[in-house]
Parts: C-alpha cells; structure tokens; sequence
C-alpha cells in the first residue's frame, strides 16, 4: 500500500523543496526511495485518468461508449486500496484484510464539493 518515500532506516522526507528527510543521519537524497516516487506518480496519473472517465464517459472495446457517472467517483485512497486488492497474491489478501478492518475509510463516494476540489487538483476541465 503506501510506501514511504524513503528507505526503512529514515523517516519519511520533508515535501518542502527540495525533498528532504526529517530525521536522518547522511544526505536526504540518499534516503529517498525513487522508484517508491515513481509508482505514487504513475498512480496518480492512473487516478487523473479513472477521474477523467467518470466526468467524460469512454469507449470500451467490448461495450462502446460507457457513459460517465461523476456521482460515482471514489477518492483516491479508496482507488489505491482497490489497486492493491486487484493485484491479488499476498499484497491483495494484505489489502483486503486493511480495507475490512477500515472500511468507513473506504465506503462511499465522494461528494460534489470534493468532487470538484480533486478535478481542479488533476487539472481536469
């Protein structure tokens, strides 16, 4: 699920800029994990583009155009988790497990307000 930007031995980093740790012993960039920022952004883009479908519509190859439901939008912490579970194997088992035991987080959708916010922050028109 949410991996820290950092290795096990550090403390998450700082998002000021420049990216920085909080509490460790040698240089900030040693300690950021990269390849743990990079999946985060791939799927914030996965995000932005689940979003985008939701306002738009889109096609499917199977059942041509499926019309968007904005009303059904789930945030993004709900959209993560679902990754995770459909990974399957251990992470997904590991995932479901969370979700069980903290599915007020989870359920629902979310409301217009939000909605809008999480448009405005993908840059979605």
């Amino acid at each position: 699920m949410n991996k820290p930007f950092t290795s096990k031995h550090c403390s998450p980093i700082s998002y000021g800029a420049p990216l920085q740790k909080k509490s460790c012993g040698s240089s900030p960039a040693k300690n950021i994990d990269f390849k743990a920022m990079g999946e985060k952004v791939e799927q914030v883009k996965r995000y932005r583009d689940y979003v985008s479908k939701k306002e738009k519509g889109y096609m499917d190859e199977e059942e041509g155009f499926i019309k968007g439901d904005p009303s059904k939008t789930v945030s993004f912490d709900r959209f993560a988790i679902s990754e995770e579970i459909g990974k399957g194997g251990e992470a997904g088992v590991k995932a479901m497990k969370h979700y069980d035991k903290n599915k007020p987080k989870y359920s629902g959708y979310l409301s217009e307000d939000k909605r809008q916010a999480v448009k405005k922050g993908l840059n979605i028109k």
